[in-house]
């Protein structure tokens, strides 16, 4: 009996070391979940909590409406699909709504009140100041940013990625960030002031490959600094398979932890994504499709082979492996879980 005993011990051993032994999940607690905000593209949001409060009552009580000058200006951190995008719209809407002010129609889609900028590395210093609109006889007129539109209206501004934007574009605003709220725009030699309502948030990935990171003048511009992570119990709130969810939840962990070096895990967008197209198509398929787009991203370099096998250990212990074939088979996959390649 020592001696079987011992055997068992051993096979245990192995198991941890090679991450075979099925890891026991955390439960994911629903209580203090805050009640669901639909925005108005139907887009139905669980807003996530920062100790205990929700993150739009937060940002909106460092946003100060009246007087923009008084405001602490937020960054919004943390790898793609975490709901960054989301959050950034849920402030929005709050402090839109909250104002009294009614949605809006513009140009076919709803407005309340956010811009959202994507400078890139192609910026220059006046694409925060001037847009080129193409006229019908082959000129063009210079109009005012949406940057400026928002100053002028008192919007909120979303400026995305912004750790991939060339520094003289971003140190153009300077002055509009440090209190004085303030833009000259050249080509009129007006002075643009901000009105009542306007504010800036800043969305990127920190880690983001190719990117640099922000001017070091920003970082007291924006002094506050949210942590965006995947809303778990909004996943399962939306009605994601649970084990799903708690296997999505523990490989984040083991990212967070800096195990097995993982820069990127599968996040609430990409999460929800999976469900939704095993939910329209069925599981095979949908599975295939994830599949092909993960195998993509490795292709490309975006994700690294090691991340792309921790994904399919994730699927394993969501309950998929059933749907495995042998990596040597003729059916196109990536670590033995089929690619959505057709015949």
């Amino acid at each position: 009996m020592t001696a079987l005993n011992d055997a068992l011990a051993t096979i245990d051993g192995v198991a941890d070391e090679g991450d075979l032994r099925p890891p026991e999940f955390d439960e994911i607690s629903l209580e203090g979940t805050c009640d669901p905000i639909t925005l108005p593209d139907g887009r139905r949001i669980f807003p996530p909590m920062l100790h205990g409060e929700p993150v739009h009552d937060i940002a909106c009580g460092l946003l100060d409406h009246d007087n923009p000058s008084r405001s602490k200006f937020l960054r919004l951190v943390g790898p793609p699909g975490t709901g960054k995008s989301q959050v950034a719209r849920l402030i929005a809407f709050h402090r839109w709504t909250s104002a009294g002010r009614a949605v809006e129609d513009r140009n076919g889609s709803p407005f309340y009140g956010l811009v959202e900028l994507q400078p890139g590395p192609s910026s220059d210093e006046f694409f925060f100041r001037y847009d080129y609109v193409p006229l019908r006889d082959g000129s063009v007129s210079m109009v005012d940013a949406a940057f400026v539109q928002a100053m002028r209206n008192g919007w909120l501004v979303v400026i995305d990625e912004v750790n991939t934007a060339r520094d003289v574009a971003l140190l153009s605003i300077n002055a509009t960030l440090d209190g004085r709220l303030s833009l000259y725009l050249p080509a009129t030699g007006e002075t643009v002031v901000a009105q009542p309502g306007f504010g800036v948030l800043l969305s990127y990935n920190p880690g983001l490959v190719g990117a640099t990171d922000i001017p070091d003048a920003w970082r007291s511009r924006f002094p506050a600094t949210l942590e965006v992570t995947s809303n778990w119990s909004g996943l399962l709130e939306l009605g994601v398979d649970e084990q799903l969810v708690k296997a999505a939840k523990w490989l984040d962990g083991r990212r967070l932890a800096g195990d097995d070096g993982l820069v990127w895990t599968p996040q609430f967008r990409d999460v929800e994504a999976l469900w939704d197209m095993i939910r329209r198509v069925g599981e095979r398929a949908g599975l295939a499709l994830f599949m092909s787009n993960l195998h993509e991203q490795v292709e490309a370099g975006a994700i690294q082979q090691e991340e792309a096998g921790s994904v399919c250990r994730m699927l394993d212990l969501a309950g998929f492996g059933s749907l495995r074939v042998a990596e040597t088979s003729a059916i196109a996959n990536l670590n033995g879980y089929p690619r959505a390649v057709t015949t």
